[in-house]
């Protein structure tokens, strides 16, 4: 699209902890989504201190050096920027309130992080750090994965989608994000059928519903699938739908789905009255946790974004010439 030149991502880093570095097989994945995006990169470490301490400017040094080392052992094969954010103390800035801002300055497209190991996100997903990043973010969020089969690298990813307004907002941020990659896309939805009509009867009694609704119901969202996948043609992407009925958790029908059809990437969107059960819930836990799928999420200010404005402000990851 012509009204996009670039793509920028904001890469989150914390060079000082182990199991926040990257594994081999998520910078498979990540070497493998550069040379086909071809974004310009910057890896973020957000120090927080106080120039008035006399180790500050040791640490700061130290800090930086170490993160230069870790954006060089990645080996992306584009040049990416190292950038050390002090987050003063005196200002009571958050660290993700620091990271945020800069990605705003840096017209970000995305915010990475690149670490996904079960350990760190069990400790992630329940905690403040990524329920704040998820609520405030204005982009995308992106954890990414370790897809063991190299030959699987984005051929297929999957949007998982309840067909609401908003998650259609976000389904067309997705497309555009994805399109490079030139990969299928899955349509993924859990259609729950109630078992009767919510309220009483003139009887008083619960009224059950007639199959010939529950077909009727069913054939709706099957022409909405089909909505959602001529969004994806219109965008010069292979798409279809995978209509599934309601059966147990929703996060484990969608994982479950996902490996099945070998997807390596799940597209989502959440609203902020949904926020608490999305990441609190089993579908983030369960989704989140899988070491074998990239994780795209976006938040409630994802959505005030894309609602404020058409799209300027959302950069789409195409490769430049």
């Amino acid at each position: 699209m012509s009204d996009h030149k670039e793509c920028r991502i904001l890469i989150a880093m914390d060079p000082g902890e182990e199991e926040l570095k990257p594994e081999a097989a998520a910078l498979r994945e990540l070497r493998y989504w550069a040379g086909k995006v071809k974004p310009k990169l910057e890896a973020v470490h957000v120090l927080r201190g106080s120039d008035r301490d006399p180790r500050f400017n040791q640490e700061y040094t130290r800090a930086f050096d170490s993160l230069n080392r870790s954006v060089k052992e990645m080996e992306l094969g584009v040049p990416v920027h190292s950038k050390v954010i002090w987050d003063h103390d005196d200002l009571i800035e958050d660290p993700v309130g620091v990271l945020i801002k800069r990605a705003q300055e840096f017209q970000a497209s995305m915010i990475l992080v690149t670490s996904h190991g079960r350990r760190w996100l069990s400790r992630l997903v329940m905690g403040s750090f990524a329920e704040k990043l998820l609520m405030d973010s204005p982009v995308p969020v992106l954890f990414f994965g370790n897809l063991p089969d190299p030959k699987d690298s984005f051929r297929r990813v999957m949007f998982a989608t309840d067909f609401s307004d908003y998650s259609k907002k976000a389904y067309e941020l997705f497309l555009k994000q994805v399109a490079p990659l030139e990969p299928e896309v899955l349509v993924y939805h859990v259609a729950e059928y109630p078992n009767m009509i919510t309220g009483m009867s003139l009887t008083g009694v619960g009224a059950y519903l007639p199959e010939t609704y529950w077909k009727v119901m069913r054939e709706s969202l099957i022409s909405e699938g089909e909505v959602w996948v001529r969004m994806a043609k219109r965008a010069g992407i292979r798409a279809r739908t995978i209509l599934e009925d309601g059966v147990g958790d929703v996060g484990t029908s969608i994982q479950r789905a996902a490996s099945g059809e070998r997807v390596s990437l799940i597209g989502m969107a959440t609203m902020r009255n949904d926020f608490q059960k999305l990441v609190l819930g089993s579908i983030t836990k369960r989704i989140a946790r899988s070491p074998t799928h990239s994780v795209w999420i976006l938040g409630p200010k994802g959505i005030e974004a894309i609602e404020a404005s058409k799209g300027p402000s959302h950069r789409s990851f195409e490769s430049r010439p």
